[in-house]
């Protein structure tokens, strides 16, 4: 999968952006509860169970009025 810094991921229920990525590792980050980098392969579907971008984001949360 490719992810780009912004993108969301959902994880466990949750929507998370994505913060930052290793493009070396294939890895990508979000932030966890407590303010820290939570990193994930980008090749672990499993990890995820769904991914937008961010530009898709922002139109649902328009059409939510958000």
């Amino acid at each position: 999968m490719i992810v780009f810094t912004g993108d969301w991921v959902k994880f466990l229920g949750q929507w998370k952006q994505v913060v930052s990525v290793n493009v070396h590792m294939d890895m990508f980050a979000t932030i966890d509860s407590d303010g820290e980098f939570q990193w994930f392969g980008t090749e672990s579907p499993e990890v995820f169970e769904n991914h937008i971008s961010d530009v898709q984001m922002q139109i649902r949360l328009q059409e939510l009025g958000l």
